[in-house]
């Protein structure tokens, strides 16, 4: 009988030491006391515990190209917020935040650490297309979710090749697309001269521009990423006395030369531009810091939006959402990318939720997850603009609504609806 016993209590201790070990949580492996609300048993590999999911974020958080960076702090808040909610499946969603300073070497470096030391079940919002391009085979030969990152260049969504990758940001050749399609109905006899960008991003939309545009282009230039200043190229695009000018250029660094440039020679001439030129980030740096001198010189451009804009939103529910979260939970003012950010957050929680809700959050469960989104509306989108994600369709945002700014930093609708920028088959 004490032999019988002393068997038995060491059964015991060892069951009770295999339950209450560290590592991953397993189909069978539930705690035994003290289950929070919301604590769902669920199908695991990596980066979810019974206490945690681990979730990495890749940005560009220093060096030139950190315009915008404060996405990363606002994403941080956006956490903590679920968390003090209850967490995700009664579990803390932890984040682990890289800087790849937009260096693609540096962007590979730091995924490899998110997926073999960090093992996180999947990163979610990343920022910087060249940098999320670079990882795109590493990432998905470790067939490790990429949710709802921005890579805007459609040769590179590729759902077969690139399985585990979901962008959020429509493609820079949806945008001229839409831009083209705006200038025929509107400007039919216009002539056109183009500015771009001469990297993949740059050449995704003069390649979309070019698909729809049935009028004349009297002049292109192009510059390289490096580049500090436009004046030759813009230089010769005024030579060519052309009735509107097209610039693909993708940051606010060199699209604020366009106009100084414009305002230095008297070149007046209606500017159409690319999205990631948020008007009232541009305002504040072709003004010097001051946005409403900024508003005077870019009155009339136009451009495609896809979130919420402070001038036509801040007074919504929406809006008054974003700042609560800002201020509550500890994040910079909004901003440009705040809004941004506050999407890829929302989108990555809903996929997270629902993995839980599936009962499956292996990295296979939270991609299968994500790919049930439909008709979604993540709360600082524009209004009307739904996200659909689909397995072997990479695009989840296909629609934007083009605006023209006036001078006192309002934005004027041009259609009111959102417009598709999808390729006629």
């Amino acid at each position: 009988m004490k032999k019988w016993l002393l068997f038995a209590l060491a059964g015991l201790a060892l069951l009770a030491v295999a339950c209450g070990g560290g590592g991953e949580a397993t189909p069978g492996g539930t705690p035994q006391t003290g289950l929070p609300p919301g604590w769902k048993q669920v199908k695991t590999d990596y980066g979810v515990t019974d206490t945690e999911i681990r979730v990495g974020h890749r940005n560009i958080l220093s060096g030139p190209l950190a315009v915008f960076a404060a996405g990363a702090p606002f994403l941080e808040a956006y956490v903590r917020k679920v968390n003090a909610e209850g967490g995700i499946c009664g579990r803390n969603l932890r984040l682990i935040v890289e800087d790849h300073q937009g260096n693609p070497a540096r962007a590979l470096e730091v995924s490899q650490k998110l997926v073999d030391r960090d093992q996180v079940v999947a990163t979610i919002g990343d920022v910087g297309t060249s940098a999320v391009a670079a990882t795109l085979d590493y990432m998905n030969q470790a067939k490790v979710p990429q949710l709802f990152a921005t890579l805007g260049v459609e040769r590179l969504l590729d759902p077969q090749k690139y399985p585990y990758t979901i962008t959020f940001v429509p493609t820079f050749a949806s945008d001229f697309r839409i831009m083209a399609r705006l200038i025929n109905e509107r400007f039919p006899n216009a002539t056109v001269a183009i500015l771009y960008q001469n990297d993949a991003a740059g050449q995704d939309g003069l390649a979309g521009f070019k698909q729809e545009f049935r009028g004349r282009i009297v002049a292109e230039q192009s510059y390289e990423s490096t580049a500090t200043e436009l004046t030759s190229q813009l230089a010769n695009l005024k030579a060519a006395n052309p009735d509107l000018l097209v610039s693909i250029s993708l940051s606010i660094t060199f699209t604020q030369q366009v106009f100084r440039y414009m305002a230095g020679t008297n070149w007046q001439t209606k500017v159409f531009m690319a999205y990631p030129n948020t008007p009232s980030g541009l305002a504040s740096a072709v003004g010097g810091g001051n946005a409403e001198a900024g508003y005077r010189q870019i009155a009339g451009a136009v451009l495609n939006v896809y979130v919420m804009e402070a001038a036509l939103h801040r007074n919504t529910p929406e809006w008054r959402e974003l700042e609560q979260i800002t201020q509550q939970y500890g994040a910079p003012p909004v901003q440009p990318a705040t809004i941004y950010m506050a999407s890829a957050a929302h989108l990555s929680v809903e996929a997270l939720k629902r993995a839980c809700d599936q009962g499956d959050m292996t990295r296979d469960g939270v991609l299968r997850a994500a790919q049930t989104i439909r008709d979604f509306h993540p709360f600082s989108l524009w209004p009307g603009i739904l996200v659909t994600v689909a397995p072997g369709d990479p695009y989840t945002i296909e629609t934007m609504v083009p605006v023209e700014v006036q001078a006192d930093g309002s934005l004027r609708p041009l259609s009111d609806r959102p417009i598709s920028g999808e390729a006629r088959r």
